[in-house]
């Protein structure tokens, strides 16, 4: 059977478990990983050894560490309380709390936090939502762009991988205005988009916005009661486990420390894997909350939800479906102006699946210069058009961010949010293509 073929099949699963997802309540993982084992065993020729070695322990692990400590937050209520405090704080502006949760993810993405920004914010965000009837889907959007538009920066976060890229082909003259060009185009889509749901919402009153005419809510009547000596212990650990996760990291990149020092090996060290394991330990010996209870609430339904696509996506990667795309953009056609919204979709369809900053994005940079140079488009345009579309459906529940978000989300949210994220990645890259094909990457070229 042709690579092709395989690659196929392979989306064709996809497509089968998330219809089987959505009308029968079949888990999406379970399916993913039956049409896995199918195409990898009878159509390739690999043992079933192989196809479960494709288990993500990476995203997987992160998963199960995250939903680990902040479960210990949310049963014995430190969340909850948090969020009350948040919202008597913003109690005469509550629908201004999407925004102040985005503008706060994207400082803490300016300053290198990572994915902790996702673990910090996520579940405080959700807290809320339970309290005020706020959608959750709209609080993860918002902490979601504005983390992207924070760490997507040359200088401390994702893009400065980005920008090596770009200085890769561009040369060190041109290398950094295209990047700032390409990462000034990307911000100002994410404004445009949030903006745009926001305003969605807002009709839809999932905002807040019901509050200001006279909707009595609990939370916000009276001031929250102090936090209890528990619930102490909790938040200490929690901005203990932010301080390692963030500032080692940070300190390296200022000071580069030398590899073999001390300094260097602690920075190894505070990754969010770790560290949300040794403080889900210290938590569970302080007896800040009941072990079992939290175990018993580990999301493994978003586990095997992320682990089957991942299956998926890896027998299609041996397929070659790398060398597929470039293939596709080089044999291509297009007239000039349907190109920019083209590469848009497609970065932002493999996005779906997989990494839009570890695989799609240095899969597509790349092949910017030869296009520009065939088509004479600024290659400004196509960089953006790619990042702008990479970055528009990393919100999917298959993909990392994505998986890390209905991971920290409290039970309830779980069903609402992976359908939510997947139609909602869906219609950002709709808005992202129809920008690019009226000319939104193409206005500030280098």
């Amino acid at each position: 059977m042709s690579n092709n073929t395989i690659i196929l099949l392979c989306f064709l699963a996809v497509a089968i478990a998330i219809v089987l997802s959505f009308t029968k309540g079949v888990n999406l993982g379970i399916t993913a990983m039956t049409g896995a084992f199918l195409i990898g065993v009878l159509f390739m020729g690999k043992s079933v050894a192989n196809v479960y070695g494709y288990w993500p322990d990476n995203w997987v692990f992160f998963l199960i560490g995250g939903a680990l400590f902040y479960g210990f937050a949310r049963e014995n209520g430190t969340l909850n309380l948090l969020g009350s405090k948040m919202l008597y704080l913003f109690r005469d502006k509550v629908v201004m709390v999407p925004a102040v949760f985005a503008v706060i993810a994207m400082i803490m993405g300016y300053l290198g936090a990572g994915p902790g920004t996702i673990v910090l914010l996520a579940p405080v965000g959700y807290a809320i939502c339970q309290q005020i009837g706020m959608d959750p889907l709209l609080l993860v959007f918002a902490i979601d762009c504005g983390y992207n538009s924070g760490t997507m920066n040359p200088f401390t976060g994702t893009g400065v991988v980005l920008y090596g890229l770009v200085q890769e082909s561009a040369g060190e003259e041109l290398g950094f205005a295209t990047y700032f060009h390409t990462y000034g185009l990307f911000v100002l889509s994410k404004i445009v988009q949030v903006a745009m749901i926001y305003f969605y919402f807002h009709l839809k009153k999932k905002d807040g916005s019901e509050l200001g005419k006279g909707v009595k809510i609990e939370a916000l009547q009276k001031k929250p009661e102090p936090f209890n000596d528990i619930q102490k212990k909790t938040l200490v650990l929690i901005f203990t486990c932010f301080f390692l996760m963030v500032v080692p990291n940070i300190l390296n990149t200022l000071v580069k420390f030398p590899k073999g020092s001390f300094a260097r090996t602690f920075v190894n060290l505070c990754k969010p894997h770790a560290i949300l394991i040794i403080f889900s330990m210290i938590a569970s010996t302080m007896k800040l909350a009941n072990p079992k209870k939290v175990l018993q609430r580990i999301p493994m339904n978003t586990v095997m939800i992320v682990s089957g696509v991942a299956f998926l996506m890896e027998l299609a990667k041996e397929a070659g479906l790398e060398d597929l795309v470039v293939a596709f953009f080089q044999g291509s056609s297009f007239p000039r102006f349907l190109l920019p919204p083209v590469f848009l979709l497609i970065a932002a369809f493999l996005s779906v699946f997989s990494s839009g900053t570890g695989v799609v994005l240095p899969l597509m940079f790349p092949m910017v210069p030869a296009l520009s140079s065939a088509t004479g488009l600024n290659p400004v345009t196509l960089y953006a058009a790619a990042q702008i579309g990479a970055l528009a459906t990393p919100i999917s529940p298959f993909s990392t961010a994505g998986s890390q978000f209905i991971g920290l989300a409290p039970e309830e949210f779980n069903d609402y949010l992976i359908r939510g994220q997947l139609i909602l990645g869906i219609v950002m890259a709709l808005i992202g293509a129809a920008m690019a094909l009226v000319g939104f990457c193409s206005i500030w070229p280098v």
